[in-house]
């Protein structure tokens, strides 16, 4: 393959076609199980050469190298017992086969035809919440021993393929441009029939990213659709002047026997593709289910080569970025307060019932949920927030843990909320599943809070444009790194965030460190305030309760022969003093209500008030 080729104006000059399915052809030839065919680069390269051989003679004119799955994660099946550094080394070694093997192929079979090779890179299996910042390097590391391996090996036509949005591709993309910039970029994406992909990203919205960003060459769908679904979705976009591929799956698997088998109908899919063709599409080809008999098909469809006009567009609707929110309290200049309750741990809701009527009478603006605290089972914070705002008409905002549900369940959850009257949501990453609980209880994190953010956004453009929600995060105030939590909230704000909550204040150290975060960013931060009840309670927060601060002097307050009453009584005083200390830095009060205590923040309130 010639490494000067001008992928830009090859695409554009005529419509090419890739190869299909490495994955489920190669185990539909030589069977192998569950068995990944980049585990053959090295052990068998002949099997894989092969594979490829029969996509070039079935007319392929870009083979996709054997690589979209090595990564450290497939490596490990085979060589686990190496370090991380060895792994990366096998990565290396692993895609360099991977390319020499398709590039020896094309020689094989080129019969005078120009084949292109493509450099495959899918997306590394991630395990966690995704905030490790250690964890993040090592990901972005990974991404670029790959794109390295393939750049050395000749390969400048980079694809990346089957991912659910743009979070891993677009770093990596500008550190590929920076070291090479002749290198063609193609992102390539799975979406479902309805044009969404497991992260809950709108196909449209791909489009606009991939526009927006020059360091991005080419969009592309693959897998998770039939060809009928991938027509209608590309009929809906506007791509503008980006390269555009097409590749879906032969169509919907059907289960046997654990296995996802799909139905052999070339006819019905080089018909689909046709209708896909005459979308204006760069680059055609097939994903799982699609062996060299359907790309056979594609190569010799009726009307060659030519690349005809795109449709008019049809973008779908995409409301403005800076929306109105509905929180016009915040906005208006007047200090907020909300108070949080927690739900019960079991089906009886009459305390919880009565604390928000004591806060309603007391006159706090916005009662909040917490979502299963300290990752121990509570009752569902959206529908608490429901039942509470139903039976006493006051505003409610329920918090949403990304630990617990997957994107579906997240997004049936404030679609439920939705359409159950609340508007407010507080979106947070959500305390981890207990050590000694993690044999029997699994944490989910398909988001952390500001992915979750980024789809609440879209859900604020394409389902609640005429009335959208306002939501908000956490504010980590006593992290070591002060200006790190400073540029996570400056992510959270770029993702539609209105507003801060913060951990309970006591100390005028934290109450600085708010008035620096104050300076360095605009946006709400409403600050947390909660009473202590007991010396035994001030001594816990004290001690175990990670990032708050409560000084000796307030603990010396307390005594621990002090009767309900008068600790109780210290502790309205000290949570007067610290909002009165608040008054000029904070935006707001976010009252915590101990034990349910409701009580205690109605005389809290009165004080400040008088």
């Amino acid at each position: 393959m010639r490494k000067d080729t001008d992928f830009k104006k090859l695409f554009t000059s005529s419509r090419l076609v890739t190869d299909g399915a490495m994955g489920t052809y190669y185990k539909e030839k030589y069977g192998g199980g569950s068995r990944l065919p980049e585990l053959d680069n090295l052990s068998a390269p002949d099997k894989v050469k092969e594979v490829h051989r029969e996509y070039i003679r079935a007319g392929a004119d870009i083979l996709r190298t054997n690589s979209f799955a090595s990564n450290t994660e497939t490596l490990a099946q085979v060589y686990g017992d190496l370090s991380r550094q060895e792994l990366l080394g096998k990565v290396r070694e692993n895609v360099q086969a991977a390319c020499r093997i398709a590039r020896d192929a094309a020689v094989e079979e080129a019969a005078g035809r120009s084949i292109y090779i493509a450099g495959d890179i899918g997306p590394i299996p991630e395990h966690g919440n995704g905030d490790d910042e250690a964890r993040e390097q090592e990901i972005t590391e990974e991404y670029r021993t790959i794109v390295s391996a393939h750049l050395d090996a000749g390969v400048k036509l980079i694809w990346f393929e089957t991912f659910s949005d743009f979070r891993r591709i677009l770093p990596v993309a500008e550190w590929i441009k920076s070291v090479s910039g002749d290198t063609f970029i193609m992102s390539s994406f799975s979406v479902n029939m309805y044009g969404y992909t497991n992260a809950g990203i709108s196909a449209a919205d791909l489009v606009v990213t991939a526009k927006e960003r020059e360091v991005i060459d080419g969009i592309g769908f693959n897998c998770g659709v039939g060809p009928a679904h991938l027509a209608k979705i590309l009929r809906r976009q506007d791509f503008g002047e980006l390269i555009v591929f097409a590749a879906p799956n032969a169509g919907y698997a059907d289960r046997v026997q654990n296995r996802n088998v799909y139905r052999d109908n070339i006819e019905y899919f080089g018909e689909a593709m046709e209708e896909i063709a005459g979308l204006g599409v760069n680059v055609i080809g097939g994903c799982c289910g699609t062996s060299p008999a359907y790309i056979r098909h594609l190569a010799g469809m009726p009307g060659g080569r030519k690349i005809p006009e795109r449709p008019a567009d049809r973008p779908e609707k995409r409301a403005d970025q800076d929306i109105s929110y509905n929180n016009k309290r915040l906005y208006s200049g007047e200090k907020v307060v909300i108070a949080e309750l927690d739900p019960p741990h079991d089906g009886n809701d009459g305390k919880m019932m009565e604390a928000a009527s004591v806060l309603k009478e007391a006159g706090v603006e916005l009662i909040t949920f917490s979502d299963s605290p300290m990752g121990r089972m509570r009752a569902d914070s959206a529908m608490s927030a429901v039942k509470v705002a139903g039976r006493l008409q006051v505003e409610t905002m329920p918090h949403i843990a990304c630990r617990d549900k997957n994107v579906i369940g997240m997004g049936a959850q404030i679609l439920g909320a939705y359409m159950n009257g609340i508007r407010n949501f507080l979106l947070v990453t959500g305390d981890p599943v207990p050590s000694g609980e993690r044999d029997v209880v699994t944490s989910v994190y398909d988001f952390h809070s500001v992915s979750l953010m980024q789809y609440l956004a879209r859900m604020n453009r394409e389902h609640f444009a005429g009335d959208p929600v306002a939501y908000g995060g956490a504010l980590n105030y006593g992290r070591k790194n002060i200006d790190a939590e400073i540029r996570r909230m400056e992510k959270k704000c770029q993702a539609g965030a209105a507003f801060f909550l913060t951990q309970p204040i006591y100390s005028d150290e934290d109450i600085e460190r708010i008035r620096y975060i104050k300076s360095r960013i605009d946006t709400k931060i409403i600050c947390g305030i909660m009473p202590l009840v007991s010396y035994r309670n001030a001594l816990f927060m004290k001690n175990e309760i990670t990032g708050i601060h409560v000084p000796d002097e307030i603990l010396a307050r307390y005594d621990k022969d002090m009767s309900r009453e008068e600790a109780q009584q210290v502790g309205v005083d000290v949570a007067a003093e610290i909002a009165e200390k608040l008054k000029d830095v904070t935006d707001g009060y976010y009252f915590m209500v101990p034990f349910n205590r409701a009580s205690m923040i109605a005389e809290i309130l009165k004080k400040i008030r008088n």
